[in-house]
């Protein structure tokens, strides 16, 4: 873990010799840098884990804040604070236990220091379809799915292959990891298949075995090295999107609403939501919990508990959020659907005025071709990618998969097309004004994104000698063509007076081409 999250040991030092009845001054922080307040205390409970204790955290503003604390082995007792605006913040720890009760912080917080960290994601109020971060800047969703990333590098603090995998996933536009919490093995690649096969896992979350996991006792080397996963992702400027649980992944989950359950989702709660960059998610393969009133019930508890009020979202239950029942508890919507994508978004989009990511439709084939996978599924990278533009150009955003890293099997050595051609089509839309752009209904004709009068993404799947249809005002606009298989653009001047249609540059005819028209 970086200097990010404040060294314990001093911390641990100024206590033992201070006792409580001071506050303990720490380093000047940066907003949006994660906070760790430690202490040593001794608490004479037969399992420190169910041991409750909060930190009162003051904003300079006033404002109290509740953040959940956490045991974390060798009597240290921990809370993480996301100082999110310049000042003075305060901080006193509460519990039942003598030895928890009144310890005092204080530190000041000065803006940002990384140019990529942004404050908070969060739903933008006036364009409700898409994101946007606390501090103003927008967040065009380019997620990548991989369910094992906190199995790489565990035993390993320096993470070697988790940095390097994480450094050319973000060098190639990717802004967003979806991961689990745990997972335990697939069905289709049952038991150790290979040496990058990751399930079963190196650790699990609880002491005791897969079979009879102690729900209640926590595996602390586990948590530790997801904290650094979380580091690692947080220093790129990547989002996590956290899937608490998964329901087809053969894990023995604590019984409802008991105590296992309780500290599994606090935890979760204690020790990331103090990065700025997270979005909790109840679970994947969710309409596989059938118990609605639980669902429900850990939703309430994600936004409760949450003393950051990160974004709620629930992967693929359409009952659900058909029926409505989700509308007041999930900020935005996360779906699986394997086909008439475009129809799907904005089916979706008509039911309710939020973000719609499908983040499951596709999977990407390895370099050795269609029978080169993990899953019995998987799709050229050009097919994947045209998928994904046609989730895009109906208003929705998109998750990658690979064969290879989106599972069990890991391998994070490798460079798939894929990369670049997702890469690709986020930076055409950073090109746009995209949150202004609304999809056209029509089934006929190209695909289309417009704003009237000030800005068109027409998409053809083959760009025939016909040309495109333009819209009736495109009259001067600017035009420009883009390829987006391979990259390549060409401008095109103003329309025309009284031009009808545009005809794509000759030597793309027969590929997919995107016509942008801007005034």
């Amino acid at each position: 873990m970086t200097n990010n999250l404040l060294a314990t040991a001093c911390l641990l030092l100024i206590l033992t010799s201070c006792g409580q009845s001071q506050p303990v001054v720490l380093p000047e922080a940066k907003c949006w840098e994660p906070v760790e307040l430690a202490f040593h205390a001794e608490v004479k409970a037969a399992n420190p884990f169910l041991v409750h204790f909060d930190a009162i955290v003051t904003a300079p503003d006033g404002r109290e804040l509740r953040v959940p604390g956490f045991f974390d082995g060798n009597d240290v007792w921990k809370a993480r604070v996301m100082p999110f605006a310049p000042g003075a913040w305060k901080v006193v720890t509460r519990s039942v236990e003598a030895t928890l009760e009144g310890h005092r912080f204080e530190f000041s917080c000065s803006e940002r220091s990384a140019p990529h960290q942004h404050g908070r994601l969060r739903v933008d109020g006036e364009h409700p379809h898409h994101f946007k971060f606390e501090d103003g800047s927008r967040h065009f969703m380019l997620a990548y799915e991989c369910d094992w990333l906190w199995a790489l590098d565990h035993g390993d603090a320096t993470m070697p292959k988790t940095k390097a995998f994480l450094d050319r996933i973000a060098g190639h536009g990717f802004n967003t990891m979806i991961v689990n919490t745990f997972a335990y093995d697939t069905g289709w690649r049952t038991g150790k298949t290979e040496a990058e096969d990751l399930g079963p896992p190196p650790a699990m979350p609880w002491l005791g075995t897969p079979e009879k996991p102690d729900h209640k006792r926590l595996n602390l080397a586990f948590w530790q090295h997801y904290d650094r996963m979380m580091q690692s992702m947080h220093d790129r400027g990547l989002i996590a999107h956290v899937l608490c649980k998964v329901y087809n992944k053969r894990v023995k989950w604590p019984k409802r609403g008991s105590d296992g359950d309780e500290l599994f989702f606090r935890t979760l709660i204690a020790r990331y939501s103090a990065f700025p960059g997270i979005v909790w998610d109840f679970a994947k393969e969710a309409h596989n919990e059938k118990d609605l009133d639980y669902k429900l019930a850990r939703l309430r508890y994600l936004r409760e508990a949450d003393p950051f009020r990160h974004l709620v979202t629930v992967h693929d239950d359409d009952k659900n959020y058909g029926s409505g029942v989700f509308d007041a508890l999930v900020d935005f919507r996360t779906d699986q659907q394997h086909d008439q994508f475009r129809a799907k978004v904005l089916e979706q989009r008509s039911q309710k005025a939020w973000p719609v990511m499908n983040s499951e439709f596709g999977y990407e084939q390895g370099a050795g071709g269609p029978e080169d996978r993990t899953y019995a599924v998987v799709q050229s990278p050009e097919a994947f990618a045209i998928r994904a533009w046609e989730v895009v150009m109906a208003g929705g955003y998109t998750a990658y998969y690979h064969t290879h890293t989106a599972w069990d099997v890991l391998r994070t050595d490798i460079n798939p097309p894929g990369y670049r051609l997702f890469g690709l089509l986020r930076r055409f839309f950073e090109t746009t004004n995209y949150w202004e752009l609304s999809p056209t209904s029509n089934s006929a004709g190209p695909w289309m994104l417009e704003n009237p009068g000030h800005e068109y993404v027409l998409w053809s799947g083959n760009s025939a000698a016909t040309g495109l249809e333009l819209p009736k005002d495109a009259e001067g606009m600017k035009v420009r063509w883009f390829r987006p298989l391979t990259g390549e653009e060409m401008g095109g001047g103003a329309v025309p007076s009284g031009t009808r249609t545009l005809t794509p540059p000759g030597a793309w005819d027969g590929t997919p081409v995107v016509l942008h028209l801007k005034r």
